[in-house]
């Protein structure tokens, strides 16, 4: 200690010396609180990621497999599998004949002209944590 220095401006010194215990719980507390709000705003990034690219190879497989339903319209339940660039995507229809009067929307038709089917296709992945839904109707011409 100095000539100048006294005892009490010693201690008063070494009292400024660093943080309270409260200040770093206070200052851990908010970092902790922080951090958890990244990780959600990470997290949920991902699973909208992952979303999206579900959603945009299901619409793609939908189309694939509605073209493959069109050939065989008349068998009601209908499903199966795609290649191995989309292994593990299943895709399972139902058809369903619709009663309607098709003379409004096909004039000039008779009575045996063909029928409304009603196509409902889920697109699902083997993990089982997604699924698409299509609900769509095609006019079956008689055969």
């Amino acid at each position: 200690m100095s000539p100048m220095t006294t005892a009490y401006d010693h201690d008063r010194f070494r009292k400024q010396a660093g943080f309270t215990l409260i200040e770093v719980i206070v200052a851990m507390t908010i970092i902790a609180t922080v951090m958890t709000a990244l990780f959600r705003m990470q997290s949920g990034t991902i699973n909208l990621a992952g979303t999206d690219d579900f959603q945009t190879t299901a619409r793609f497989l939908a189309a694939r497999a509605l073209a493959h339903i069109a050939l065989s319209i008349d068998d009601p339940e209908l499903q199966g599998e795609f290649d191995e660039s989309f292994k593990g995507y299943t895709w399972q229809c139902e058809v369903t004949e619709i009663n309607a009067n098709l003379s409004d929307i096909v004039p000039d038709s008779s009575e045996g002209a063909g029928t409304l089917k009603q196509i409902d296709l889920t697109i699902t992945r083997a993990r089982g944590d997604r699924s698409y839904h299509v609900q769509t109707f095609r006019f079956a011409p008689a055969s």
